[in-house]
């Protein structure tokens, strides 16, 4: 077992390519972090640049890379090792290619590798290293020299500041379509069902010419409000455990089926804010005469909207099924027709918050009014907010 070495120079005397074992990435390595005192650090009280790690994520990434084959999968650290000298960087690798930390550390003290990029992946394989004393992958890494402090928190900077977080509506698109596209595990069903409402060409959620109504990705698209992701949220209120146990007991595609009967109906019931009609209406200045044209905007497609109405469409649907009666689900959705969806502050129906957050108010409206013929009376309800596409 090698426990370190020196693969090779990208660049001579600036970026070399190496890899250790954990037990030495822990004996060389150190994270500047905001919290700890870093002697090369321009700070007043010479703090270092990184955020402090969260070490709830080291079990699990140190899990991770423990499994199967995963030691294989790991993506080079990036090192800053402080030394510039030519002869310095010399005697450096020689001695990391021989495993001496402790001569390392002798010669260039302890703050002498940085690490850039990459303290989570760093700790959490160390994690799992002191779980397990045999697991001792080659860790790769990849070392700059002659970076002052400077540079490496701009290089740490850049690095994290231009980072995105990955949306939720990619993640769960990637688990149902790629990672867990094998599961049967209810997450896995919300998930199936969730795609055929988005890409059947038998839903009203489906692709309209070819293209599709649902944001996939998760990436801000003022056309596609909707993401896969609140879209899945929705189904898996629409369909708990103990309702999709009992209709896949029934028929394991009837689910899907209810699914689509029910946003059909919604469709079908409000039908013009459905499909964005009219989109635009006609304004006249009192003043000058001036008649201008301006977009109408509806909720009903806006997460609030599909949320509220996901969450009531379970009610429907178990109420269709206990009735009995074969046109029950259509006969409730129906007294939907009254509901005014445009996006106003004066808008009695859409008095609640965005998103998730706003569901509760208005699925309550609207349980009242499909069960009960019960509309709302108070217009007072202040500014809407911003829609919230995404809950990460």
């Amino acid at each position: 077992m090698i426990n370190a070495r020196v693969i090779g120079h990208v660049e001579e005397n600036r970026i070399y390519q190496a890899a250790l074992t954990p037990p030495k990435a822990k004996e060389l390595f150190f994270v500047s972090t905001y919290n700890s005192a870093d002697p090369l650090s321009n700070a007043f009280d010479k703090h270092g640049y990184q955020r402090p790690p969260s070490p709830e994520r080291f079990a699990e990434i140190g899990r991770y890379y423990a499994e199967g084959n995963n030691r294989h999968k790991i993506p080079p650290i990036i090192i800053s090792v402080r030394l510039s000298d030519p002869v310095e960087i010399k005697r450096f690798l020689k001695l990391l290619d021989a495993g001496d930390i402790d001569g390392i550390k002798a010669a260039f003290g302890a703050f002498v590798a940085s690490v850039i990029d990459g303290q989570h992946r760093f700790h959490g394989l160390i994690a799992a290293w002191a779980k397990d004393a045999e697991f001792l992958p080659q860790i790769p890494c990849t070392l700059y020299f002659g970076l002052s402090f400077i540079e490496e928190a701009t290089m740490f900077n850049t690095i994290n500041a231009t980072q995105r977080k990955l949306p939720k509506a990619l993640i769960e698109t990637t688990r149902g379509d790629i990672t867990e596209a094998a599961d049967s595990t209810y997450a896995q069903q919300i998930r199936r069902i969730t795609f055929s409402l988005c890409r059947d060409d038998g839903s009203v959620w489906g692709p309209i010419d070819g293209i599709e109504q649902i944001n996939m990705t998760g990436v801000r698209d003022p056309n596609r409000q909707v993401t896969y992701e609140g879209l899945r949220r929705s189904t898996s209120n629409m369909f708990p455990v103990q309702l999709l146990s009992r209709l896949s007991a029934i028929d394991e595609h009837l689910p899907l089926k209810y699914a689509k009967r029910y946003w059909a109906a919604v469709a079908k019931a409000c039908v013009e804010a459905w499909n964005g009609m009219p989109e635009k209406r006609t304004v006249v200045d009192p003043d000058t005469g001036v008649v201008t044209f301006e977009k109408i905007k509806y909720r009903i497609k806006d997460l609030v909207g599909v949320a509220s109405l996901a969450k009531l469409g379970k009610d429907v649907i178990t109420t269709h099924i206990d009735s009995g009666k074969a046109t029950k689900l259509e006969e409730l959705v129906d007294n939907l027709a009254v509901v005014d969806w445009e996006k106003s502050p004066t808008n009695k129906w859409m008095r609640s918050q965005a998103g998730f957050a706003g569901q509760k108010e208005l699925y309550t409206l609207l349980y009242e009014l499909a069960y009960n013929g019960a509309e709302p009376e108070s217009t007072d309800f202040g500014e809407l907010e911003g829609e919230v596409l995404e809950d990460a």
